[in-house]
């Protein structure tokens, strides 16, 4: 029997602007669309007796989507094959909601998404059955927590128990960060950290707990923190950059310099260019602009390897041939950009 075990993953936040949008849907996207942070992301959360039937191995993401064109807006997903203990291959379908509260009508999204689902499966095996069995998860990001029922049968309200059998009946288990103690997101470090960011990223106060989102910092690797203070920087909430010095500094005294370095390259450009216009020699200029362009090149690349898998060789060679204005441009495209080929194929601004 094709059994497939679907996880809904409802992240609930602002629609503050479509690049606000995007930049929480990267995020999130990266952050579980890592198999290993993915399959402890489950393991952890998930029900108890549901985690008793998965097998040990890593979640595999597969290419396929299930949202409608209209709503791409508003959902995203992701798509894992999970095997069973007992057996035979498994799915795991996440579902990223952006809304700025929380939706009675989520549960009629995630109907309709796994019916869409089932569908597919089910034509894909041949019109046979038995059809997969479904666990649908919620995951809230808040900045409020989570009021709806996760049952299903709620929605009709009182019914009587003559009608109820013939309902439409499933309930989904939720994961409402705002409830979570931040040392109960994860027992993952890197995981705990990422988690917590998308937690505090929409609280009004999150640069007041910028020390306590940065708590992981010295253990992550450079990558995982690049992406997590990128993510701050860009969030709908202003985090200056005095004070990621000053937390970093209490977190990675003998590393913060050097990790305000990555992200002076890539995002945090004022300080360079005072300094250029302060009046260095010609000599000096162009080398300090030679090695800015490698390092910006250089997280590009780690950037677009992240979002988009290894990069081909022209790829990176055009990357690295790159002038710095050439380099910014595609820079701000990466966290919004839908495949490899939109980061470069738009209009690059006129070199003057």
């Amino acid at each position: 029997m094709w059994r497939v075990l679907r996880c809904c993953l409802c992240m609930k936040h602002a629609t503050l602007s479509t690049q606000i949008t995007n930049l929480h849907d990267a995020f999130f996207k990266q952050v579980l669309g890592d198999p290993e942070l993915a399959g402890r992301f489950l393991r952890e959360h998930l029900p108890a007796a549901v985690v008793e039937q998965l097998g040990p191995e890593m979640p595999e993401p597969l290419p396929a989507s299930f949202v409608d064109e209209e709503l791409r807006q508003h959902h995203s997903d992701l798509l894992f094959r999970l095997r069973l203990k007992a057996g035979g291959d498994a799915f795991a379908y996440l579902l990223l909601e952006h809304k700025s509260s929380c939706d009675d009508g989520t549960r009629l999204q995630l109907l309709r998404y796994v019916v869409r689902l089932l569908t597919t499966l089910y034509e894909q095996n041949g019109g046979t059955l038995p059809l997969p069995p479904v666990v649908s998860v919620v995951a809230h990001q808040g900045p409020g927590e989570w009021t709806a029922s996760c049952e299903f049968a709620d929605l009709f309200g009182d019914v009587s128990p003559t009608l109820r059998p013939y309902l439409p009946s499933f309930r989904h288990s939720l994961v409402d960060l705002p409830a979570i103690a931040d040392e109960n997101l994860s027992t993952m470090a890197r995981l705990r950290a990422l988690l917590k960011a998308l937690k505090y990223a929409r609280r009004p106060e999150s640069p007041e707990r910028l020390d306590i989102i940065l708590a992981e910092a010295g253990l992550l690797e450079r990558r995982d923190l690049l992406l997590l203070l990128t993510y701050l920087d860009k969030g709908p909430v202003a985090v200056s950059r005095e004070m990621m010095h000053q937390v970093l500094r209490r977190r990675v005294p003998d590393r913060e310099e050097q990790i305000m370095g990555w992200i002076t390259q890539p995002y945090f450009e004022e300080g360079l260019e005072q300094g250029r216009a302060a009046g260095h020699a010609a000599g000096h200029a162009e080398g300090h602009a030679v090695g800015r362009a490698e390092g910006q090149a250089k997280s590009l690349v780690r950037l677009l390897e992240r979002r988009f898998g290894a990069l081909p060789e022209p790829i990176r060679a055009q990357v690295f041939s790159a002038d710095v204005q050439t380099l910014d441009a595609w820079l701000d495209r990466v966290f919004d950009a839908k495949d490899l080929q939109a980061v470069f194929a738009e209009p690059l601004p006129v070199q003057t």
